[in-house]
């Protein structure tokens, strides 16, 4: 909002907005109830509707397992014009453009429905997911370590709590996780799916290294390290935000190990442009950025990365099933649990070195260069914690649970 406003004028902005919405769901979720009631469903249809701009994450992976399958026909919806055009190459006959009358018979028709992305209702519009018309099937897009859904202030302000969408199975990875989605999207235990993710069959398998990857990004074949901290809402990001903190000492680092450092700011923070930058950091030439214009999709970078570093983020919680070492600055941890809250202990569930200076940085990266196995124990027995299965059939498992509730 415009600074030029007085609060009372901002906060009359903003009800007016929660007003509309709410009003707009309220007719979009009553429309979609009776007019869909007049179309025969047709359960063969497997309708991925994708809210991002990019082609990613466990949509993509579900959509290429599903799509094999005679049991499915499996279509990509998107309401983005460039994503269309680029999925309408890659798969010309299993994608729909959101914004045309086709898709919307196809929506019409269509009984299962697959997202990733998507908590409030409104990110769908003009369509409406009605759970007692449709199957709602919710893959979401990471394991929470914070808060979530109706358990956090946000979504219970104002009335918000309205907006959020309504599903009818979710995936989760654990026992605890199944616990975290029951309570956060107010379901019966019944509707969450103990299957794992889809995208975690790519990240598991011998061949996880793409080549292309490594011809567009010649520094992947080298050391890498990953620093990917999460979004923290309404607040800013640090990169490296410590009082001894200079550019030219992490360059020497860089420089004595052959490493390259990759910086991936969170795509909400990089979207809001919430994010404190410095300058310096980026003239290093051994630090690249690493977001998603660079690369949608982390999942098939993770596999380069030879040590993680984040925060809060459930970065984590993928990173884990690689077994290799993670660290951790968590310079706000005491503001963020108490606007975001995280769901379990943070220093017993964050398996790794926790760095508040330069000089922790520096030394602990050291020490994990030159020994991964530091930690190794810890790492595993938090991996099993979140996640029930380490295999390569999550795919496979959400594949049945979807042929049982049709």
């Amino acid at each position: 909002m415009s600074s030029g406003y007085t609060k009372p004028q901002q906060f009359a902005n903003f009800m007016q907005k929660i007003v509309f919405l709410h009003l707009l769901i309220f007719c979009l979720r009553n429309l979609y109830f009776i007019v869909e009631k007049l179309f025969r469903k047709n359960k063969k249809i497997a309708l991925f509707f994708l809210t991002e701009q990019f082609y990613y994450d466990n949509s993509k992976f579900l959509f290429e397992y599903l799509r094999k399958q005679e049991a499915f026909k499996c279509l990509l919806f998107t309401a983005n014009k460039k994503l269309y055009a680029e999925l309408k190459q890659k798969f010309p006959n299993e994608v729909v453009y959101a914004n045309s009358f086709t898709a919307l018979k196809v929506f019409l028709h269509t009984k299962n429905v697959i997202i990733s992305y998507g908590t409030s209702a409104a990110v769908f519009f003009p369509y409406y997911l009605h759970e007692k018309r449709k199957k709602i099937i919710y893959l979401g897009h990471g394991t929470p370590v914070k808060q979530i859904g109706y358990q956090t202030p946000v979504w219970n302000k104002f009335g918000k709590s309205y907006q959020l969408q309504s599903y009818s199975y979710l995936t989760a990875c654990s026992d605890i996780e199944c616990l975290m989605l029951a309570s956060g999207f107010r379901v019966n235990l019944n509707q969450v799916w103990l299957t794992g993710m889809p995208r975690y069959d790519y990240l598991l398998s011998e061949n996880n290294q793409d080549a292309e990857l490594i011809q567009q990004h010649p520094y992947l074949d080298k050391k890498v390290i990953l620093y990917a901290p999460t979004w923290r809402d309404g607040k800013l990001t640090e990169f490296f935000p410590f009082e001894d903190y200079k550019a030219e000492l992490l360059e020497r680092f860089l420089e004595e190990h052959d490493t390259y450092l990759l910086i991936r700011g969170h795509k909400e923070s990089v979207k809001r442009k919430s994010i404190l930058k410095d300058e310096s950091l980026f003239k290093l030439k051994r630090v690249k950025k690493a977001e998603q214009d660079h690369f949608p999709d982390v999942t098939e970078l993770l596999p380069f990365v030879d040590i993680l570093i984040t925060d809060y983020s459930s970065i984590l919680v993928d990173y884990l099933l690689l077994d290799r070492p993670i660290c951790f600055i968590p310079y706000d941890i005491e503001e963020y649990s108490k606007y975001q809250g995280l769901i379990l202990d943070y220093e017993r569930n964050t398996p790794g070195k926790k760095f508040a200076s330069m000089q922790d940085l520096i030394e602990g990266l050291n020490d994990y260069i030159a020994n991964p196995n530091i930690d190794q124990e810890w790492r595993q027995a938090v991996r099993e914690t979140y996640h029930y299965y380490t295999d390569e059939n999550h795919c496979h498992r959400i594949y049945k649970k979807i042929l049982s509730i049709n």
